[in-house]
């Protein structure tokens, strides 16, 4: 579930520098990067669950974080990742079933005190699978123990979280949406869970490329995929420049709630460090590069594999992303 900070400030440890201006190195804006491939199925046993988006497009919302991935190390999730993934609604909207189903179970939700959790069962072939929908406020009358339920059908009303955004109180909706695959085994908590990307059906990852593009989340700039791997706890990650005259790379190193950052030359060379502090409570999200001697403003964006960073030069006022240059990672 969702536990994050929206403000983070940076801690007081520093690294060494030994610069205080970008290195630049003019090159054309890169066209956009492919699509990433989903991830493999979690198992080659036959019977592949086709699921939907449990929302509808019409309920789609983002004033707080639009979608928390499969995996990340966040909140509660510092030690085992994410297990599924969270998804925000329109106050008031319906949570839907995935894919048709069984009723498997409906029950006190064990995170969300005074919500429902519902878990339904889904067979092809002899393959089982069950997703879970959590956090919610009501639940339809027909959603009962044994009860067929079809896809798209509605199962309950996503609840609501009212959170401190900055120096304002927020109220959004949202539900914990997983994915189980019964084939598959991991050695940690919700040890059945898949990330649900590989599963979805034309319609649904067309809808979910419109929902993923906005999310914003505090380890997005290490942990930045739809699906990131469980079982390694990724803290640093380095972004290579692909056009733009920014740095030629940056690495971004999390420690708990801060960030410290390294630019890097085209030989890779540290060039400048010190701490990031990344403000996630405004679109885009804002990034100041505090280093011994100076200080950098700028905005980021990220969507999976690449980045549009626009960081200014010391003591400048803060860029503007239609400045940014693009970096890009890899899986």
């Amino acid at each position: 579930m969702l536990r994050r900070a929206f403000i983070v400030l940076a801690s007081t440890a520093m690294l060494s520098c030994n610069l205080d201006t970008s290195p630049t190195a003019s090159t054309p804006i890169a066209a956009p990067s492919p699509p990433l491939a989903a991830p493999p199925l979690p198992t080659a046993v036959p019977g592949v669950l086709s699921v939907a988006m449990p929302i509808d497009s019409v309920d789609v919302a983002n004033s707080a974080f639009g979608l928390i991935p499969f995996g990340y190390h966040g909140g509660g999730h510092t030690e085992d990742g994410h297990a599924g993934w969270d998804i925000e609604y329109r106050i008031g909207a319906p949570v839907r079933a995935a894919a048709t189903g069984v009723v498997y179970s409906v029950e006190p939700d064990e995170i969300a005190l005074g919500r429902t959790a519902v878990v339904l069962e889904h067979v092809v072939g002899e393959h089982f699978y069950r997703t879970h929908y959590t956090n919610l406020t009501t639940v339809v009358s027909d959603v009962v123990v044994d009860e067929l339920i079809l896809a798209g059908q509605p199962i309950g009303t996503a609840g609501t979280i009212t959170a401190s955004i900055g120096d304002q109180s927020i109220t959004y909706a949202m539900t914990h949406f997983q994915l189980d695959d019964l084939e598959f085994h991991r050695e940690v908590a919700n040890q059945k869970a898949v990330s649900p990307e590989p599963f979805l059906s034309a319609a649904a990852k067309s809808l979910f490329d419109r929902i993923w593009p906005s999310a914003i989340y505090f380890q997005e700039p290490v942990e930045p995929f739809a699906t990131n791997p469980r079982e390694t706890v990724v803290t640093s990650r380095i972004w290579i420049r692909a056009g733009g005259d920014g740095p030629a790379g940056i690495r971004f190193t999390r420690r708990n709630t801060a960030y410290t950052y390294q630019l890097l030359a085209e030989s890779g060379t540290v060039i400048e460090t010190g701490d990031a502090v990344l403000r996630q409570n405004v679109r885009p999200a804002t990034i100041d590069l505090i280093s011994p001697t100076a200080t950098r403003l700028g905005v980021y964006d990220i969507v999976s594999n690449e980045m549009r960073l626009a960081v200014g030069s010391p003591g400048a006022a803060r860029a503007a992303l239609s400045a940014a240059s693009i970096y890009r990672t890899t899986r």
